[in-house]
């Protein structure tokens, strides 16, 4: 699905009547940056509410979750909106599961025109009558100078989307997604026995890792830079 607009409209010669132009031009603000930019969250499920139901539905530990959580809040929040550190507080915060995630690219030779992949994560339950789906994505783990060919960015499959709202610090909601990471093999660039970009399961081993929803690309972001470029 791509998204246009009033310029881009004109500009494609799009036959609009008088009363639309009217009433585009009376809702379209002066600032003429791109019309979407923001992931969206889809979707939401009934089977979790705060940070102890993960251990239900994902079968991780009470610890490896919360410890995830810290390690996320020091590492992308400021000193004083990090989420709290008591385990049984952190526990208690609310939080809101999702399905989908909605991200807009721009779409090739357009400034002002983006397409929507949506990737989704059911985890264990069926998606469309079928088996569970949790897509691969692409993660921004660095700048784009990192990871050779895949400038800054790593695979990972998704395995949950959530909201979390932080009653403790003036109900701030932090839009987060879990994943597990894959890494690069030779540091990214292409291996001369096949000329391809490999990568592996992380040493590390951890579950999963989370990490911010801005972080998160689909699949056709790489090709898409190298459109541009």
């Amino acid at each position: 699905m791509g998204l246009l607009n009033l310029d881009s409209l004109r500009s494609h010669g799009a036959d609009l009547s008088a009363d639309v132009l009217q009433h585009l031009e009376s809702t379209t603000s002066a600032v003429t940056a791109p019309v979407v930019r923001r992931r969206i969250l889809k979707g939401c499920r009934d089977d979790v509410s705060k940070v102890l139901d993960f251990n239900k539905m994902s079968g991780v530990s009470h610890e490896s979750i919360c410890r995830e959580l810290i390690r996320y809040s020091r590492h992308n929040l400021p000193t004083e909106r990090q989420l709290p550190e008591d385990h049984a507080i952190l526990q208690s915060l609310s939080v809101e599961l999702l399905t989908q995630l909605e991200i807009p690219l721009v779409a090739f030779q357009e400034s002002d025109v983006y397409n929507i992949h949506r990737e989704r994560c059911t985890g264990a339950l069926h998606f469309r009558n079928q088996g569970s789906r949790n897509d691969w994505v692409l993660v921004q783990a660095g700048s784009e100078k990192m990871y050779g060919a895949l400038r800054g960015l790593l695979p990972a499959k998704l395995l949950a989307l959530f909201k979390i709202s932080d009653y403790t610090c003036e109900n701030a909601v932090r839009r987060v997604t879990a994943v597990r990471m894959l890494s690069a093999v030779n540091s990214g660039f292409p291996l001369d026995i096949h000329g391809l970009v490999t990568v592996q399961m992380r040493e590390d081993a951890r579950d999963f890792t989370i990490v911010d929803v801005g972080t998160i690309h689909s699949q056709a972001h790489l090709i898409s830079e190298g459109e541009r470029r």
